[in-house]
């Protein structure tokens, strides 16, 4: 239930970092709407697509679906004031441990269903960073894929580390936890120095 309940706090996160984007002035509230719901449910929406899942998640379960689409609407309404007081650095906290809490959780649920670890690796990524990735190209804004920014690389170290620990039996749940901790301090402290790949790993 707690695992549940972050889950949708994360998916409130997503949605409100999806309509908070500075070009979305100008927008009406169908189109910030949609972009927010994308931002929520974009990533899992890959990964169930890819998997072949019999259902998509949020078709399976509708409270992702409403809940985003509620946050997207809600976030259209009172963006004024969010943009006036520090609710926007929480909504980054909270979209950095959806980041981490999404990828993980992902990773351990198909490791532990027997796919192999690269598959538990990259569907992980996946769920966490493609919604905002379409987030991006929808706004007009520049990807990861168009920038030096290090922002799927927690996410890929802390999935990685977590399949490590649990190969060396560490038990599943502090595996998760402590792989959590690593993507969270990881990206805020990138996003506070404002770390980018070096120069011999940047394309010419």
């Amino acid at each position: 239930m707690l695992v549940y309940s972050l889950e949708m706090l994360c998916i409130v996160a997503f949605a409100l970092s999806g309509v908070l984007v500075d070009s979305n002035r100008g927008k009406d509230i169908v189109s910030v709407m949609m972009l927010g719901w994308i931002t929520a449910l974009g990533g899992g929406t890959l990964r169930d697509i890819i998997l072949s899942a019999d259902t998509i998640f949020w078709i399976r379960d509708p409270s992702y679906f409403w809940t985003a689409l509620i946050s997207a609407i809600a976030g259209f309404f009172s963006i004024t004031h969010m943009r006036k007081t520090r609710i926007n650095k929480l909504i980054i906290m909270f979209d950095t441990i959806g980041v981490s809490l999404f990828s993980i959780l992902v990773t351990q649920q198909l490791y532990s269903a027997g796919y192999a670890a690269y598959v538990a690796v990259s569907m992980g990524m996946v769920t966490a960073i493609f919604g905002g990735v379409l987030r991006d190209i929808l706004a007009h804004r520049r990807t990861l894929f168009n920038d030096t920014d290090m922002y799927a690389t927690p996410v890929i170290l802390g999935c990685c580390l977590y399949i490590l620990l649990v190969n060396v039996n560490i038990d599943i749940t502090v595996a998760a936890l402590i792989c959590m901790a690593l993507i969270v301090s990881m990206r805020l402290y990138i996003v506070v120095k404002q770390i980018r790949f070096p120069a011999f790993l940047v394309l010419k």
